[in-house]
């Protein structure tokens, strides 16, 4: 199990789980995609952003955690750490994908950001695949990766077959 520390503080203890298991599921959810995203091409990797809302240390033990696994369909992945109120200000060409770390995270802003840059938006709590993230976690009877397929198209996101048979798909 990946340790977090920080995350009994401020997650109740469902969503911390969630979240680590998102950490285990999500680089399967960037191995997915079709064909890497322009910004991975250009950069030769992974360009992870890690967002949160005023908890800076479970950031950076998520990134921490994702840096740690080196690459994705053999390409690096390099992680860093940003405020929700940051994101607009980051350079769209050096993102590949935004993990989310916090709950509540206004789900319109991150929906129109991944839609006008082409990113793949990941959330591992309860109802933000509904909300419109891209990529998540279903828990149910099985714990499986979560799509939402309407947003994926509106980012131009593309998943493997293979994929979105063993994901449970939201429209």
């Amino acid at each position: 199990m990946i340790p977090l520390v920080s995350l009994a503080a401020l997650l109740w203890e469902e969503d911390a789980q969630r979240l680590r298991i998102g950490l285990k599921l999500f680089p399967a959810c960037l191995g997915a995609l079709e064909s890497f995203p322009a910004s991975a091409t250009r950069a030769g990797a992974w360009q992870v952003v890690v967002v949160h809302r005023d908890d800076p240390d479970t950031a950076r033990e998520a990134r921490e955690a994702l840096a740690a696994l080196g690459s994705v369909r053999g390409l690096p992945l390099s992680a860093r750490v940003a405020e929700a109120e940051e994101l607009e200000a980051l350079e769209e060409a050096a993102v590949s994908a935004v993990f989310v770390v916090s709950l509540g995270l206004e789900s319109e802003h991150l929906k129109d950001w991944s839609e006008r840059y082409g990113v793949m938006v990941f959330s591992p709590f309860a109802g933000d695949v509904e909300r419109g993230a891209v990529a998540g976690i279903s828990i149910g009877e099985r714990i499986q990766p979560a799509v939402n397929l309407t947003q994926a198209a509106r980012a131009a996101l593309v998943f493997k077959p293979f994929f979105l048979r063993v994901a449970r798909q939201h429209e």
